[in-house]
């Protein structure tokens, strides 16, 4: 692996660490994340063209960055996840389209990045049930069916009312008078201290609410694991091949 090649990966880590702590502390990431990769990953891609008198490094980084602008429009518009978090796929793209020494799904670094980050988003809900199971608390005092609270127990957990801020999305609603488990979101942009207000009004002191993890912070622990180790979803199906 040469020099450059590590120091885009150094400067890849440094981008999604920073772009991770701005989205759980803001709820937004900066357009220039995305661009600082864009642009380090295209002028490397540029400068080995002219280097090896060869179109194949700028043209296998523009397609993989259009890969990537593809597949987060399509997340996008389906609503699974926001912007910003397609923008910084968009930018590991052009930074690091492929990467030497792991087996990465069709030989793209980026793709396999998304294939980490949706693995470790699978097993958020786990370790959010564990946490509710640990501390034996439920959402028992809602009018809602036991599914809806398993459901309920593994998105997200009591809050007390008074901590309620944008950083969380309440998981219920009143109907005909009665709280009950709302597992559907709905719109992202409700006004928290309106919200909050009405809850104190009403006496109610807690609250069960999911804490809304940007899906940045699953990509940039994928990224690392790709890194290291490769496609984590690529070596589980090559197993189950192997085991048939």
């Amino acid at each position: 692996m040469d020099l450059f090649t590590i120091l885009k990966i150094f400067i890849g880590g440094v981008v999604l660490f920073h772009a991770s702590y701005l989205d759980i502390k803001k709820r937004e990431i900066e357009e220039w994340h995305w661009i600082i990769l864009a642009i380090i990953g295209f002028t490397h891609a540029i400068y080995l063209s002219f280097t090896f008198q060869s179109f194949r490094p700028i043209l296998i980084t523009g397609g993989v960055f259009l890969l990537m602008f593809g597949l987060a429009l399509l997340l996008f518009y389906l609503g699974l996840f926001g912007g910003g978090d397609g923008k910084i796929l968009m930018g590991l793209g052009a930074l690091l389209p492929s990467l030497p020494g792991k087996e990465y799904a069709f030989g793209l670094f980026p793709v396999s990045v998304f294939d980490n980050a949706l693995i470790i988003s699978l097993f958020l809900p786990i370790l959010i049930l564990a946490y509710n199971l640990f501390r034996k608390d439920s959402p028992k005092e809602y009018y809602s069916g036991k599914l809806k609270k398993i459901v309920a127990m593994m998105v997200g957990y009591r809050l007390k009312t008074d901590k309620l801020s944008d950083k969380f999305y309440p998981l219920e609603e009143f109907k005909e008078g009665k709280r009950t488990i709302r597992l559907f979101i709905g719109d992202l942009d409700f006004d928290v201290k309106k919200y909050k207000e009405e809850l104190i009004e009403k006496g109610i002191d807690n609250l069960w609410a999911t804490p809304g993890l940007p899906f940045v912070v699953p990509i940039t622990i994928g990224y690392f694991i790709a890194v290291l180790f490769g496609d984590v979803m690529l070596r589980v199906v090559m197993i189950l091949i192997l085991l048939k």
